[in-house]
């Protein structure tokens, strides 16, 4: 046997068996990134709600804006059309939306408003104009004309009302954190800061 021969395939062989550890040891670098990368990721849902013309996403933690101006449009109809044989309807579907925090407060005022509507034989309509989202304050506005009729009344009285709503998202389920109706259109950023110039002119 060709000493030299032997040697150079011996030499070849062990740098061949260098070059094998390097490359496992980067393909078992590679896959625990891989691993780790997928064990961490945020599932994403797409959705495609028949009431908007852009899609919607889910994650875990977050949503998309056309996502929570659905819920908007959706609480709005669901706050604003009353009558006095709905009452329990409506109630069962918002109480699993609300937050701990606002629960107690919200359910109070709420039974206070439906005892008022059984009284009197109040019916509330409204009908939806827009719905709006502000990044800044993460509120949704969903904004229309409020129709309410009682025992005797020959026509509805119009107003223009305003649902405010802000939902934070906590695992795929939205989650009402703060509620606020009122008269009048959408109280924004901007609207507050006309109102309050308004008010400092007048005084």
């Amino acid at each position: 046997m060709n000493l030299n021969n032997f040697k150079q395939s011996y030499v070849s062989l062990v740098e061949g068996q260098n070059w094998t550890r390097m490359m496992l040891a980067v393909a078992i670098v590679a896959l625990l990134i891989a691993v780790f990368s997928l064990a961490t990721k945020t599932e994403r849902v797409v959705l495609s709600p028949v009431t908007l013309t852009d899609d919607a996403w889910v994650e875990e933690n977050s949503a998309s804006e056309s996502y929570k101006t659905g819920w908007g449009a959706y609480l709005g109809m669901l706050m604003g059309n009353i009558t006095p044989n709905k009452l329990l309807f409506i109630k069962e579907r918002l109480e699993p939306l609300l937050a701990p925090d606002i629960y107690t407060e919200t359910m109070q005022a709420y039974e206070a408003q439906a005892k008022d509507l059984r009284d009197n034989r109040i019916a509330l309509r409204f009908e939806l104009r827009s719905v709006d989202y502000e990044p800044k304050t993460d509120k949704i506005f969903a904004y229309g004309y409020r129709y309410a009729t009682g025992s005797g009344a020959k026509e509805e009285q119009r107003s223009e009302r305003t649902y405010e709503f802000k939902i934070r998202i906590r695992k795929y389920t939205p989650e009402i954190t703060s509620i606020n109706t009122y008269e009048g259109k959408p109280r924004t950023q901007k609207m507050l800061r006309m109102m309050n110039r308004s008010e400092g002119n007048n005084s």
